[in-house]
């Protein structure tokens, strides 16, 4: 176990942790509990799938799948797009704690999309170079993004819409998927067989370094 400013706790108190008292004592913030909502930790050497467990208005407690960076600042962006600059507190097994550096309205804070829109899965930012087979030929392709249940590929060379490729690259299973969108370069691919969501985090941790440095790990937007 490793410990950034002190021992793990349940809690994240608005005071400074005393070991003298009892934990029912300091529990001075409300708690919620989420079981399963998916999120992304992003530094900046990379992004990294996450499941959020319980957050406060002053931390938050997250599962992770592999070991995180030893990167001094983090964010946590949430399915909802939220994204929240935070500090690690605590590291212990697969569970961090992290406390908030702002103060986040909890009902940002649990809200899984925003008004008036569809829920979206987690998309982790990467540049991984795979080659697409498109009617036998292969292609020239680099991963831009990538989530349980597609891709955003850049390839020159023109994909018809709703075409059927195949998907090779060194760190995941072969992939077979149908262009969803275009934007050439940029083209949108829905999978015919999804990942779990620690199989991605698992396979995709190890190369989050390829991809580029430039990220935000600024406040909420």
């Amino acid at each position: 176990m490793t410990d950034a400013s002190r021992s793990p706790r349940d809690d994240f108190p608005a005071q400074p942790w005393d070991e003298a008292l009892p934990d029912v004592e300091q529990r001075t913030t409300p708690r919620f509990t989420l079981l399963i909502r998916t999120a992304k930790l992003v530094s900046e050497t990379g992004e990294y799938l996450c499941i959020v467990r319980d957050v406060s208005p002053q931390g938050i407690k997250v599962r992770t799948f592999h070991p995180l960076p030893n990167d001094q600042d983090f964010a946590i962006e949430l399915a909802s797009g939220e994204r929240h600059r935070i500090a690690k507190v605590w590291e212990n097994a697969d569970l961090t704690g992290f406390r908030f550096r702002d103060a986040v309205p909890l009902a940002r804070l649990l809200a899984e999309a925003p008004e008036g829109r569809r829920k979206r899965s987690v998309r982790l930012r990467l540049a991984l170079p795979a080659t697409l087979y498109s009617s036998g030929r292969p292609l020239n392709g680099t991963f831009v993004d990538i989530s349980q249940h597609g891709a955003c590929i850049e390839c020159d060379t023109l994909l018809a819409m709703d075409e059927r490729i195949r998907v090779a690259c060194d760190c995941l299973p072969e992939l077979t998927a149908r262009v969803r969108w275009r934007r050439r370069p940029l083209y949108g691919l829905i999978f015919e067989q999804t990942f779990r969501f620690d199989e991605l985090a698992r396979l995709t941790a190890p190369h989050q370094t390829l991809a580029p440095r430039l990220r935000a790990v600024g406040g909420g937007r």
